[in-house]
């Protein structure tokens, strides 16, 4: 949805974006391209892998910057050197280079290490010490909560069992472990089901999505815009909740003469649904079927009255 996701930015030849989740770097390049000598793009990335590759590409490129972490932590960042950005763009889709990367262990299409971290210096809980360490009732909130697992008791009463014959140490282990309770036909959602609730785990990435909206929307300028690719209902809802929150205005009981609370409106969804891919484009890139995307602009400061 590369055209969307420019229109929705609506750049500003000497504005300044923030690419929060830079990855191959093919959404900060595309914004470049209308970017005047004077504009910038900050790419964030928690993968340290990416890091270093986006620095070695682009490296002739001055108008963009690179850092390295979780991109709410790199928001803060933003609020202390008091940057005020003119868009920021959150792709929350994991990359095909993510998926293969025998480092990362994401892909139970292949047997490698089950760890999931993005960036092991901020994140000590991989996945296996979660699939070896957590109850079986822990488990089982974890692929209902974080997958809408619908066999979750059963995945997790199975790796339990599993368990008891040594540790659960690589994502073939878990993919065998969970082709033992599943019938055939449903496997591979499952799969995908129980390895998304993982990542999301090892990551917090509900969370730090969450972080971030609040921390971006308040460094927008106004009339800056917010642009947000999900691809799970889990990651869209957080999405709609907080655009709606920064949507609302006063919340004082009706009947009174003026407003008390001094809440305004930060926040205006443009359009007010998300959008969609297009037929073609899922046609060329059936990974981008479930992808919504929401715009918000920014439309007063916190606070101003």
């Amino acid at each position: 949805m590369l055209r969307e996701v420019l229109e929705g930015l609506r750049i500003e030849s000497d504005g300044l974006y923030v690419d929060g989740t830079f990855g191959g770097g093919g959404h900060s390049q595309a914004i470049l391209e209308q970017l005047g000598v004077n504009g910038r793009v900050i790419g964030c990335d928690a993968d340290a892998v990416a890091v270093a590759r986006a620095k070695e590409i682009f490296s002739t490129e001055s108008r963009l910057q690179i850092r390295h972490g979780y991109f709410s932590d790199i928001c803060r960042e933003f609020a202390q050197e008091n940057l005020e950005l003119s868009g920021v763009l959150l792709d929350l889709g994991v990359s095909s280079r993510q998926l293969d990367s025998d480092q990362i262990g994401l892909s139970y299409r292949e047997s490698m290490p089950l760890d999931m971290r993005f960036n092991r210096e901020s994140r000590t809980e991989s996945a296996a010490d979660i699939i070896n360490d957590y109850s079986t009732e822990d488990l089982a909130t974890l692929f209902r909560q974080f997958g809408e697992e619908p066999a979750a008791w059963t995945i997790a009463q199975a790796i339990s069992a599993r368990r008891v014959r040594g540790r659960v140490q690589t994502t073939g282990d878990l993919r065998q472990t969970i082709e033992g309770v599943i019938p055939g036909r449903f496997i591979i959602k499952t799969l995908s089901r129980v390895f998304q609730a993982l990542r999301i785990a090892v990551n917090d990435e509900l969370g730090e999505l969450e972080r971030g909206l609040d921390c971006f929307i308040k460094q927008l300028k106004v009339g800056g815009r917010i642009v947000v690719l999900t691809y799970h209902s889990l990651e869209d809802r957080i999405v709609k909740t907080k655009f709606r929150e920064a949507e609302r205005g006063c919340e004082c009981p009706p009947g009174l003469p003026e407003c008390q609370c001094g809440k305004q409106r930060r926040l205006r969804s443009t359009p007010r649904k998300p959008l969609r891919p297009t037929a073609e484009e899922v046609r060329a890139n059936p990974r981008a079927r479930s992808a919504k995307l929401r715009i918000g602009e920014k439309v007063a400061e916190e606070g101003s009255r």
